[in-house]
C-alpha cells in the first residue's frame, strides 16, 4: 500500500515559529536616571533648543566663593569678592537609525508582528545609543586619574592591581577636596540630605571587587535595601558614601602593564554636573512606506549632544580610576 510522506526537510512542511523573537537582553538605560534640569544632577540637561532655533547651547557654572569675609567693625566696602564663572558649550548633533522590510510577503510569513519588533528594536537601540554617547563623553581624556596598587600609569599596572575599597576611598577623598584645591572639588549628589558620589565599573571589575574581603564584609553588613532614589537603582554597594554601579560599557583593555599584556579597565567616579546634555529634538519614531505601500520602514531619530565640562583644562565633575581586572567578559 502506497503512502504519501512529507519529510521534515520538505519545503511544504509547516515550520513552527516562536510567538516572539528571542531578543538580546537590552540594557536598562544607565545614564537616564541621572538626567535632570538642575545643577544637582550628574547629567545637567538643557532643553531650550527644543523650543527655538539654533544648534549651540552654553552651560554656565559658578565656582565656590572664596575669601574669609569680614568680622566685627571691619569695613566690608572695598573687600568684596568677584564671582568666578565658566562656560561650556555644546553643538547639537543628529543621530538616526532605521529598519526596512522587503514587502508584504515577508510580513505575512512570520508568526510575530514584524512592525512591532521593528519598533521595539529601534527603541532598544536608541536607549543603548544614549548610554554609549554618555560613556564616551565621560571617559574622554580624563585629566585626573588614580591607579590600582602602587601604579602611576596604565603601563605600570600589574595583574594584581585590582580595584579595592581603599582605592575607592582614596579617589573620593581627593575628588571631594579637589586635591587641596588644585582643581574644582567634585560636588556630591544630594539625596535626602546626604551626599553621595557614584562610581561605575566594568562587570569584570565588580567581579574582582566582590571577592575583596573588606568589601565582602561591608556588603554583608550594609547592603543596598529599599532606597527609592534613581541613583540607587542597580547599585550593588554603597561604600563610604560612594554608590557603586557596574556596566558593560565601561572601557576595557588587554594592553596595560609593562609588557602590554595586563587586562584592565577604566572606572569613573563622578558627582553633580559630570556631564552636560543638550536636547534639540527628543527621540521619536517615524513610519514610512515605499513602492506603493508595499515596503514598510521605521526610523529612530534625535537631535542632541553630550559633553564632559572641562574648565582651565581640568575635568569639572569626574575622575578616572584605572585598574587591572580578571579577564572574563572578553576571554576566548
Amino acid at each position: 500500500m502506497a503512502m504519501t510522506t512529507i519529510a521534515t526537510g520538505n519545503a511544504l512542511t509547516k515550520k513552527l515559529w516562536e510567538e516572539k523573537l528571542f531578543r538580546d537582553t537590552v540594557k536598562e538605560s544607565y545614564w537616564s536616571r541621572f538626567m535632570a534640569e538642575n545643577s544637582n544632577a550628574a547629567v545637567n540637561v538643557k532643553t531650550a533648543l527644543t523650543k527655538t532655533k539654533g544648534d549651540k547651547i552654553t552651560f554656565g557654572i559658578r565656582m565656590r566663593l572664596g575669601g574669609d569675609g569680614v568680622t566685627g567693625n571691619q569695613t566690608l566696602e572695598g573687600n568684596e569678592r568677584d564671582l568666578t564663572t565658566y562656560d561650556f558649550s555644546l553643538t547639537l548633533e543628529r543621530y538616526r537609525q532605521a529598519v526596512k522590510d522587503d514587502g508584504a510577503l515577508t510580513r505575512q510569513r512570520v508568526a510575530f508582528s514584524l512592525p512591532d519588533e521593528s519598533r521595539q528594536a529601534l527603541l532598544d537601540w536608541g536607549s543603548e545609543k544614549i548610554d554609549k554617547l554618555c560613556f564616551t563623553a565621560v571617559e574622554l581624556s580624563p585629566t585626573k586619574a588614580f591607579y590600582g596598587g602602587t601604579a602611576t600609569s596604565t603601563a605600570t599596572l600589574t595583574a594584581s592591581d585590582k580595584l579595592t575599597p581603599q582605592l575607592l576611598s582614596k579617589a573620593a577623598t581627593w575628588a571631594l577636596t579637589g586635591g587641596n584645591r588644585t582643581q574644582t572639588p567634585l560636588r556630591p549628589i544630594k539625596v535626602d540630605g546626604k551626599n553621595y558620589l557614584v562610581c561605575v565599573v566594568h562587570n569584570d571589575v565588580s567581579y574582582d571587587l566582590e571577592f575583596d574581603s573588606t568589601f565582602l564584609q561591608a556588603r554583608r553588613e550594609a547592603e543596598v535595601r529599599g532606597k527609592e532614589n534613581p541613583i540607587f537603582s542597580g547599585a550593588y554597594m554603597i561604600w563610604n558614601g560612594i554608590v557603586v554601579h557596574k556596566h558593560e560599557n565601561c572601557s576595557i583593555s588587554t594592553t596595560y602593564g609593562a609588557s602590554s599584556n595586563v587586562a584592565g579597565a577604566l572606572c569613573t567616579m563622578f558627582g553633580a554636573q559630570a556631564l552636560c546634555w543638550a536636547w534639540g529634538q527628543r527621540p521619536d519614531l517615524v513610519e514610512e512606506w515605499f513602492d506603493f505601500q508595499e515596503k514598510q520602514a521605521f526610523a529612530w531619530r534625535m537631535t542632541a549632544k553630550v559633553g564632559k565640562p572641562v574648565f582651565n583644562s581640568l575635568d569639572y565633575g569626574s575622575v578616572a580610576i584605572y585598574v587591572a581586572r580578571t579577564q572574563i567578559s572578553d576571554a576566548s
